[in-house]
């Protein structure tokens, strides 16, 4: 997949007020919520004038932990109240196991750290993972982990009794890598993952089954997934135990009509190769179909999930798959089913007895349709506890709204509408019957969680209105514990890095978590730049959204010169009343120590203003983004501060690519002065089948859409008096660097002068060149070019 603020006032008055109240519910003193109000306005206020601000850099920023703050640390919540467990470095060579009672601020100790010595490694093991058993009586811990591609998804397996305190060894690590092992829900058996094949393990006698045999590379994949489905659909573990343990569903993958991909790697005295399997646009995808396996027979069963056919275009991918709850006394297996243009997907349920398959309902769209969150953390498809409905988010009305379906099938019901999005859906309490859910329904750039009340088995069904919980500005983060009673509310805004907090069900707050105290007191020490939000006019009569960062002494009679961040692909969306950590710190450098005005324009192809808006891209990348940024700029350029002349745009991945074409494109280039591009794409026909298939369908079918959306048909037009600086990392497994090899070879063909900087080892986000100080020489590099050329 081409694939942040500054803290102010409104968190520490809250932190503050909490204090204050508790000080003074003991104390015989009453004083007026108005007059606490501007106590702590004015003792913040005169703390920070009378200090001589610091200046900003770069050091600070990126070779430092000054600016780093800190996270509550997470966890896994227990099954009731507001307990979670996580896990702590023991001060040794290992790992705690902690449960946390989070209101009244009490940490126990469930599993020492030097109680898991492995004694077929004689060494004690860390956690990184874990699951407990669905009697609490054991934890299956997993350990010692390796990346595969990028995600540490291979390790090793132990058992942990809690009364017994003994650690044992899921299989033998002289067999190879175990991944995504899990525990029956009936305590019987633990599954994993090895050598692309699934074994089982009889937990009374730990006996080892192989339950598939023909796994093996460059052909079969059983239980997981190849590098474009754990890329564009998120997916990488591949199958689940049935909630009652008798079954296991998996997916199974057919890679071996899919084109490999090598990549050299330099780092060492010699070349060393690296193969995978990384299907192009148009190109063959691979084949997957769903299965089945009773355990006691552990024999696997296959659903006919390819005989749907339309338009001569058979299915392609399931990007989902689980099981449902009981319905009517039994377990289905669910799974979604899309075409390969991904604008028509079906939800089927799946007899695990005969392997019959039932289509519950299917959504289509004349663009795409994106059933799930690409990026794995918003579940678009959640069936309800009781088996009888399943809701769905949609985006047919034009906007992303949920919908609830009977698991029985029939016509869905709208249960929220309006020119908003619900940007996550958290579940539904069916004791307090309410539908709980993030969304942007006061402003694009906010998202709040809200209520909505509906029983869905009464036979008269009518939503009631959503009602929103969240009360402070900015972009609110929620967790629900499991019994609904309790949430943690991670919130942010563009002046607030986040403050974690948390609340009862009706939003009422029990305590902060992580207030970021501290990252304050260091903020407050420097002239930090302030953003404002504002809406422009677009190109083609659209209204755009954007932010803009002026330096703290800005004088409206000086012409500065400008700088536009831009990203602008689908399914994402950079105007956002959130804290910007990492790129937000450099904008607010050059805002205040180079005078230098920053913006971000959130141009069509965004996520977060409704269908429309973003699908206006489809078969249509490199236009509308482009002219939508060079709008933007014309915008800028004609008000009395900032001078035409000096304006320069940049991106990372996407926004790389949409900076080579709003600068080679239209009038791009008698716009921009300058660009920087981190990580671009050249050519989509380059790019994978999910990704670049959803929004330009194949080069087969879209030949001028694809000619279109290649910068490198545009370089031509790249005028003398433009600078243009590519970075990239050779071991980019993202946008491979063959793209911007390719964009070198036509500048310099067209006799194009440019700056180009190589990170060796440096992946798509440039981690991995061995460097810790990487991002200090990138945004060093790129202030320089910045200062002489704008």
């Amino acid at each position: 997949m081409y694939g942040r603020k500054i803290f102010g006032f409104c968190s520490l008055s809250l932190f503050f007020m909490e204090k204050l109240m508790r000080m003074t519910k003991h104390a015989f003193v009453k004083i007026p919520f108005v007059v606490l109000c501007m106590l702590l306005v004015f003792i913040h206020t005169t703390i920070v004038s009378a200090q001589p601000k610091k200046p900003l850099s770069l050091e600070d920023f990126f070779a430092s932990s000054k600016f780093a703050g800190n996270a509550f640390q997470g966890g896994q919540w227990a099954n009731k109240g507001p307990v979670i467990t996580f896990v702590k470095p023991d001060g040794a060579d290992g790992t705690d196991l902690i449960s946390f009672d989070l209101e009244r601020d009490q940490q126990t100790v469930l599993v020492e750290g030097a109680k898991l010595h492995a004694e077929d490694v004689n060494r004690r093991i860390a956690i990184q993972n874990y699951a407990f058993s669905a009697d609490r009586t054991r934890l299956l811990i997993y350990t010692d982990s390796a990346p595969v591609w990028r995600l540490p998804t291979k390790g090793f397996y132990y058992l942990y009794d809690f009364a017994a305190q003994k650690l044992t060894p899921i299989s033998s690590r002289e067999k190879g890598y175990q991944m995504f092992g899990k525990l029956s829900a009936n305590g019987k058996h633990v599954a994993f993952v090895r050598d692309r094949n699934l074994f089982a393990v009889e937990l009374a006698s730990m006996k080892e089954t192989q339950l598939t045999f023909d796994g093996a590379e460059g052909t079969i994949i059983n239980g997981t997934t190849d590098w474009v489905y754990e890329e564009e659909f998120g997916l990488r573990d591949g199958w689940a135990w049935s909630p009652n343990g008798r079954y296991l569903a998996f997916v199974q993958l057919d890679e071996s009509k899919t084109s490999d991909f090598v990549m050299a790697d330099l780092q060492g005295e010699r070349p060393e190769l690296k193969r995978f399997r990384f299907p192009r646009a148009g190109e063959a995808n691979s084949e997957i179909r769903v299965g089945v396996i009773d355990i006691a027979t552990g024999k696997p069963q296959y659903f006919a999930t390819g005989n749907w056919h339309e338009d001569n275009e058979a299915y392609e991918y399931i990007p989902r798959m689980g099981w449902t709850p009981a319905i009517n006394g039994k377990h289905y297996v669910w799974m979604l089913r899309m075409n390969r243009e991904q604008n028509h997907v079906a939800l089927l349920h799946g007899d695990p007895a005969n392997v019959q398959l039932k289509t519950i309902f299917d959504d289509k769209e004349s663009t795409w349709v994106e059933p799930f969150d690409p990026f794995g953390g918003n579940p678009k498809l959640v069936y309800l506890e009781d088996g009888k409905h399943v809701l769905y988010q949609s985006e047919r009305d034009g906007y992303n709204h949920l919908y609830l379906y009977k698991t029985e099938g029939g016509p869905a019901l709208q249960i929220t509408r309006g020119a908003w999005e619900v940007t996550a859906f958290h579940g539904y309490d069916a004791k307090s019957k309410q539908f709980y859910f993030t969304a942007n329904a006061e402003n694009p750039a906010e998202q709040h969680l809200y209520r909505l009340a509906l029983d869905p088995n009464k036979s008269t069904n009518s939503p009631s209105a959503p009602v929103k919980i969240t009360k402070e500005k900015g972009t609110h983060g929620i967790n629900w514990s499991k019994d609904w009673r309790y949430f943690i509310d991670t919130y942010s805004n563009r002046h607030t890095p986040p403050v974690t907090r948390l609340h009862k069900a009706d939003g009422a707050l029990v305590k902060f978590l992580e207030d970021n105290a501290a990252l304050l007191r260091t903020l407050t020490e420097y002239d930090f730049p302030k953003a404002e939000f504002l809406t422009l006019p677009g190109a083609d009569n659209n209204t755009l959204h954007a932010y803009l960062i002026k330096p703290t002494n800005f004088d409206p009679s000086r012409n500065y010169p400008l700088l536009m961040y831009t990203y602008g692909g689908p399914a994402a969306q950079n105007v956002t009343d959130s804290w910007d950590g990492f790129f937000g710190y450099f904008h607010a450098y050059l805002a205040q120590q180079h005078q230098i005005i920053v913006t971000c324009v959130d141009n069509r192809g965004a996520a977060g203003y409704g269908k429309a808006f973003e699908s206006a891209v489809h078969k249509n990348m490199g236009t509308v983004e482009a002219r939508d940024q060079i709008a933007a700029a014309k915008y800028f350029g004609a008000l009395p501060y900032v001078d035409e002349k000096r304006i320069g745009i940049w991106g990372w991945s996407y926004g790389g690519y949409n900076t080579l074409m709003a600068m080679t494109k239209y009038d791009g280039p008698q716009v921009f002065k300058l660009g920087i591009a981190i990580a671009p794409g050249g050519d989509w026909d380059m790019y994978d089948t999910i990704y670049t298939e959803r929004y330009m369908s194949t080069p087969q079918k879209n030949p001028q859409g694809y000619k279109e959306a290649s910068p490198l048909n545009f370089v031509a037009n790249l005028r003398d008096e433009q600078e243009l600086l590519i970075v990239h990392g050779d071991q980019d497994d993202n946008v491979h660097f063959i793209n911007t090899l390719h964009l070198l070879r036509e500048l310099q063909k067209n006799k194009k002068r440019f700056q180009f900087m190589l990170y060796p080892g440096g992946n798509h986000s440039l981690q991995g060149t061995g460097n810790p100080l990487t991002y200090l020489h990138l945004f060093q590099t790129m202030t320089e070019f910045v200062k002489e050329n704008l």
